[in-house]
């Protein structure tokens, strides 16, 4: 039986590229051939390092998210990998698995907001795919070059351990952004300020959530100066202990010290498990020597980058130790789980 027309055959696969996702800015070097062909063509003189995220609706963004919340969301996760290598953002590849039911204004204003996206973190679009399923399905794999990438197995004792950011804000958000859709009407046109409208939290749990600040410039201007680092993107005790397991060392938090996004406090039970187990906060965590703070410090300062420092990394088997000053504390939190 033949399937019912949508939009992907209302248009066709080519029309669909050409009217949504070509002409944008091809300014990379390094690539020899993108959109149009059956293979980009890549060459450069340095490591390539690369990393996919798939994000699905009712998943990874609510579904009656608007169009191009969905892309900031599914973009921004993906490019988050790539400043916890240290690397540059050069080009990405989109695969987009689509509903029936679309519309084409629905379409045109995700490939807006990713444009726009792309754009400001100079990353070019370099090929993809297109096809049909039964729920909004975003596959973003991100490319860049660093000549010495940074890993989460290059801890030292002795280290300091830093984050970027604010941490548990998006997940302070998300129940209200989940309660802001009315799901009797679908309306999708709710978004940061109807939310916002509607209640109190700040709007900076709301831009965490939707648009969150990925520390592209400082990881790469300071991967010289780190030893280790991972993004935070399952939450930073899950995230901690990857780290510290790869290293295999321990690693010790000092709760005081975490930068925790406006109106949480470590003293309250509920908000240091957003910031320790919320998720969503997509910014790093890393380690570098002592020798390595001033400078450390200085160049956040001369970008405008929160850094803070947080712990310390000691000998040890790849455990993670959190600390209320003096007196360990054993919170009952898991990072989030995918399966």
């Amino acid at each position: 039986m033949r399937l019912q027309c949508n939009l992907l055959e209302r248009m066709r696969e080519f029309d669909l590229i050409k009217t949504h996702f070509t002409d944008w800015s091809t300014n990379c070097s390094n690539l020899k051939l993108g959109i149009g062909d059956d293979c980009l063509v890549w060459q450069g003189d340095q490591p390539l390092v690369i990393s996919t995220d798939t994000a699905v609706q009712g998943v990874h963004f609510p579904e009656q998210a608007r169009p191009d919340q969905v892309a900031s969301r599914a973009f921004l996760s993906a490019l988050s990998d790539l400043a916890a290598m240290g690397a540059s953002a050069d080009f990405f590849t989109l695969a987009l698995s689509l509903p029936a039911d679309l519309t084409d204004h629905w379409l045109s204003e995700f490939a807006k907001q990713l444009r726009v996206l792309a754009q400001q973190y100079q990353i070019v679009l370099a090929g993809g795919d297109t096809t049909r399923s039964k729920l909004i399905t975003v596959t973003i794999s991100v490319h860049g070059c660093v000549a010495k990438p940074l890993l989460r197995s290059g801890a030292i004792a002795g280290d300091d351990i830093w984050v970027t950011g604010r941490l548990g804000g998006a997940a302070a958000a998300l129940p209200t952004i989940l309660a802001s859709y009315d799901e009797t009407s679908g309306d999708a046109n709710l978004g940061t300020q109807a939310v916002s409208a509607k209640t109190s939290i700040p709007s900076q749990w709301l831009n965490a959530y939707w648009q969150p600040d990925i520390p592209m410039l400082f990881a790469k201007q300071a991967s010289s100066l780190l030893n280790s680092a991972i993004d935070i993107s399952d939450g930073l005790m899950g995230d901690a202990g990857h780290l510290a397991r790869a290293s295999q060392v321990d690693l010790e938090f000092d709760i005081h010290a975490l930068p925790l996004a406006e109106q949480l406090q470590p003293n309250v039970p509920q908000h240091l498990a957003l910031a320790l187990a919320g998720g969503d906060d997509y910014q790093l965590c890393f380690t570098a020597t002592k020798a390595a703070r001033q400078s450390i410090t200085l160049l956040a300062e001369s970008i405008n980058q929160p850094v803070s420092l947080v712990g310390r990394v000691v000998r040890g088997n790849g455990d993670v130790r959190w600390y209320d000053g003096t007196h360990q504390i054993k919170p009952a939190l898991q990072g989030y789980q995918h399966f």
